[in-house]
């Protein structure tokens, strides 16, 4: 009797795992945009990225390793939250990321203003010291396009090593990964 309920068991897992995968949006299927992704930033991603490199936690721990290489957090800026009374005191819970990135956000968002993406191309150049083939990696969250389009920009202002982190700071966190406070760079750059 206990066998046939361990197979019952087992059975039932098996299913509830085929369902899961069954309905979870797999990235592979999700074709990329011909230019960047104007819809909801929220929801599945490609699994690749034409001109760069998608990277997963351990290739992106090996970059880091080497050094030399950019690492920029594109996750958004928290907002005011809505609804508070006139003169309510709010500090903004504290941003963390994958430590000695760069925390430069909004930047990611599909349409952007000419200023601010000029801003961003400025600042690569920065931080790449205008080496166009210094490793930049992006990244904000699992299934956010913020960190796709922000990568997209750097490969077509010219980088030619960058790389795509899709599983984000919380993938990074998963993998057992330290992460550090993030103070943002660029919150008062022209939008």
């Amino acid at each position: 009797m206990n066998a046939r309920i361990e197979r019952s068991r087992r059975y039932l897992l098996l299913l509830l795992l085929m369902s899961a995968v069954a309905l979870a949006p797999a990235r592979s299927q999700v074709p990329e945009p011909q230019a960047y992704w104007l819809g909801p930033i929220h929801g599945p991603v490609p699994a690749t990225i034409t001109g760069g490199s998608v990277v997963g936690t351990a290739q992106l721990v090996h970059l880091l390793a080497r050094g030399g290489v950019v690492l920029i957090d594109v996750a958004e800026a928290p907002h005011h939250p809505s609804g508070l009374p006139p003169g309510t005191l709010w500090l903004p819970p504290p941003h963390r990321d994958i430590p000695g990135s760069i925390w430069i956000p909004d930047v990611g968002r599909g349409a952007i203003s000419p200023q601010f993406a000029d801003w961003y191309q400025a600042r690569l150049a920065e931080l790449t010291g205008g080496k166009r083939d210094t490793p930049v990696v992006v990244y904000c969250h699992p299934n956010c396009w913020m960190s796709w389009n922000a990568a997209k920009r750097a490969i077509n202002d010219g980088y030619r090593s960058v790389f795509w982190y899709p599983d984000g700071v919380e993938g990074w966190q998963k993998a057992g990964h330290a992460t550090a406070i993030a103070h943002a760079l660029g919150l008062d750059a022209p939008r």
